[in-house]
């Protein structure tokens, strides 16, 4: 496990681990679990432990985190990992499932739910639009207007 979740588990490991990982070592080997623990810190987790929801608790709990470092995926195919196919040759590893079609973990903000909507997908696009507005180099050419670093009109 990595060093920061040993931390936040006080150094021990949860009882579910011990049961998890007998029913995944029936399917991977040693090394294709420590591949998928490491691949999901990386990609999805490793901020996961420092998460903090409206009320200023924690959005997961190590332990949480720990089993889903090592859980087997959601898809329906035993060769998925993750959104691609394991092989045994390893530079075919990156076959996409042909059941789910994409990766497993996907960072997704806490507030996706309420920047999705599109009157803010609109608002946030106006904003880029003005602001591209408000910084246009064409203005020092244009007649009339003054630039940033123009001198003024002399009289």
């Amino acid at each position: 496990m990595p060093q920061p979740l040993l931390q936040a588990l006080g150094h021990r490991l949860p009882h579910s681990l011990r049961e998890i990982l007998s029913a995944e070592l029936t399917q991977r080997t040693p090394a294709q679990l420590l591949a998928r623990v490491e691949r999901r810190w990386h990609t999805r987790w490793s901020h996961a432990i420092h998460e903090r929801d409206e009320d200023n608790r924690r959005r997961w709990a190590p332990q949480e985190i720990v089993e889903h470092l090592v859980r087997r995926g959601s898809c329906r195919n035993p060769d998925c990992e993750d959104g691609y196919l394991i092989h045994d040759d390893p530079s075919r590893d990156d076959t996409p499932c042909g059941y789910c079609q994409q990766p497993e973990h996907r960072f997704v903000p806490g507030t996706a739910s309420v920047t999705s909507t599109s009157d803010h997908a609109r608002r946030t696009a106006a904003q880029i639009r003005q602001a591209l507005r408000e910084n246009r180099t064409d203005r020092k050419k244009r007649p009339g207007l003054r630039g940033a670093g123009s001198s003024p009109p002399v009289a």
